[in-house]
């Protein structure tokens, strides 16, 4: 364990390659964006954290809005591209490889080609000791007719693989009062019929059922239930959560808790 923090330690995670369209007066600009996030909901806010190299944070003050593609995995040459010259150098989008689409909501074109591209008002900054974060809120958004995978960087740029399959139930447990205890489980979707089948267990083996249940609304599990008789310590006792077709999950009895 070491308190000193690993020279660029973000390389060790993941995010999704952007290219940001900025208008500027002789035309529009178009970089690439490693730090390019959904951070809002509703309604859909987009960051984009950009260093002091970028020409773009000059752009965006005046600009006020700005375009966003969420790369594919077959625009891994753009994305190099777009991110290893400045405004200064060459007016990149002479490249044959940027096409613009035409923007609906605001003035600035957005790079074809991409998972999707988002139209954004700027809505604020946010200065970091080093970077600046440029907040804006979709106004308008281009989706392709077909999906498309997205280009991710994690050191070098990746695309993604298969989906993750979940094979085990994950389970936790506490007791809500004396008599009382509430469960939540996460897992695969069931083999079978929709159920989850819980129990208690002593440190010696004795299992005492508490019940099958079918899945809360979203698919996962989360009920409060009685406690019955059981003939061992709950001191010493755990949850088991079953569902067909995954590995058993199990948890320790936490203690009740003042909120």
């Amino acid at each position: 364990m070491s308190s000193t923090v690993p020279a660029q330690l973000w390389k060790t995670l993941t995010s999704t390659i952007g290219i940001v369209s900025v208008r500027h007066e002789s035309g529009v600009n178009v970089m690439s964006a490693e730090w390019s996030y959904f951070v809002n909901k509703e309604p859909l806010y987009v960051a984009v954290v950009l260093s002091p190299r970028a020409d773009t944070r000059d752009l965006l003050p005046t600009a006020k809005e700005f375009s966003l593609t969420f790369c594919a995995e077959e625009q891994a040459e753009l994305a190099d591209f777009a991110g290893s010259f400045s405004l200064g150098d060459i007016d990149k989008t002479s490249s044959e490889l940027i096409e613009f689409g035409t923007p609906e909501a605001t003035r600035t074109p957005w790079v074809t080609g991409g998972v999707t591209a988002l139209e954004c008002v700027l809505r604020d900054t946010v200065d970091f000791p080093v970077h600046r974060m440029y907040v804006g809120e979709v106004v308008a958004v281009h989706t392709p007719a077909t999906a498309r995978k997205p280009l991710v960087k994690h050191g070098a740029m990746h695309s993604l693989g298969a989906p993750v399959q979940r094979t085990a139930v994950v389970a936790a447990a506490q007791f809500l009062s004396e008599h009382a205890l509430r469960i939540a489980a996460t897992g695969p979707g069931a083999a079978g019929a929709d159920e989850w089948h819980l129990s208690l267990l002593s440190s010696d083996g004795q299992e005492v059922p508490l019940g099958t249940y079918p899945s809360a609304e979203y698919g996962d599990f989360l009920l409060d239930l009685p406690l019955p008789q059981v003939p061992f310590p709950l001191s010493d006792a755990r949850v088991k959560v079953e569902r067909p077709g995954a590995k058993p999950g199990y948890a320790r009895l936490s203690p009740m808790t003042s909120r």
